[in-house]
């Protein structure tokens, strides 16, 4: 029913998600072992041509293996180990795939079928792939698939509007907190008597000292620390030709995920913030051009008193 191989992109996959298929797995497999144990006694009263298994001889299994960036290589067959360390060293995991593995046969009277199913996933910082060999008589793993694509149906886009709109975006945010500064040098300034008869004698001099003041200072002493959150998110450059020089490689960027594991671990974070940010200084930017205005507008009504 369903042979399929998934290349996921363009798509942030969080630890959360991978979490969640993973557990969907395993409660998969306990639930078959489940049935099979049920069948067992089910079928003790009955001959053998009057049996009627779904999961005869169940032979399933969850297996793991895991790559850290200290060059170890671990494999598990448990769960519960494999999930104890994916907790506690996300940060430390290069790669991991996933392999669930079913085999059995479906029994009714004299029809016997031999069922082989598996799934089998393969986890990168910036790629994830899912291979589905479960085409059979009956629907088992099909609910994981199902699951699987739901998930990353509705996982964020990576090339979202954080990463199209970040020079704006870095600009916006550079302008409100230099303004902030910039305000109270500029107005600090204005009790120095040279300084107060050049602003006076110009007038117009005012506001633009005080939004060039806030673009240079925003992007000097604020600019670094909004840069390395964007540092691990945005796209490569690759090398246009003479004129164009360097630019975002925007199409190898969305043909590739990002999942968040080892050197991703922060950039959900790192989008929440960055979000936050635009957010919060936004708000910022009408006060301080307003208050800009009023200083200015106070300059022209008592510039005469000084000179």
């Amino acid at each position: 029913m369903y042979n399929d191989t998934i290349s996921v992109s363009n798509k942030i996959i969080s630890d959360v998600d991978l979490e969640d298929i993973i557990q969907k797995m395993f409660e998969d497999l306990q639930e078959n072992l489940k049935i099979c144990r049920q069948e067992e006694l089910a079928n003790q009263k009955y001959a053998s041509d009057f049996q009627h298994w779904t999961l005869y001889k169940f032979d399933g299994s969850l297996k793991f293996d895991v790559n850290f960036y200290d060059d170890t290589h671990v494999t598990f067959d448990k769960y519960a180990n494999f999930l104890s360390i994916f907790k506690s060293r996300l940060s430390e995991i290069k790669s991991f795939s996933v392999w669930l593995y079913y085999y059995y046969r479906i029994i009714n009277g004299k029809e016997n079928i031999f069922v082989n199913k598996s799934i089998r996933m393969r986890v990168y910082e910036d790629e994830i792939n899912f291979s589905f060999d479960i085409s059979s008589e009956d629907n088992k793993m099909v609910d994981i698939y199902n699951y699987i694509k739901e998930k990353i149906y509705k996982a964020p886009v990576k090339y979202d509007r954080i990463i199209k709109n970040r020079k704006s975006i870095i600009s916006k945010i550079n302008f409100a907190t230099g303004l902030i500064l910039s305000l109270i040098i500029c107005t600090l300034l204005l009790f120095i008597p040279t300084v107060r008869q050049i602003f006076f004698s110009f007038y117009v001099l005012y506001p633009i000292a005080v939004l060039f003041v806030g673009f240079v200072v925003g992007g000097t002493i604020f600019g670094g620390k909004i840069d390395s959150l964007y540092s691990p998110l945005v796209p490569q450059k690759k090398y246009i030709n003479y004129n164009t020089g360097y630019k975002d490689d925007v199409d190898k960027y969305i043909n590739k995920a990002e999942v968040i594991i080892g050197k991703n671990i922060d950039n959900l974070k790192n989008r929440k913030e960055i979000s936050d940010l635009e957010s919060k200084y936004s708000k910022y930017i009408p006060i301080e051009l307003g208050i800009t205005l009023v200083i200015s507008l106070l300059i022209i009504l008592f510039r005469n008193l000084f000179i």
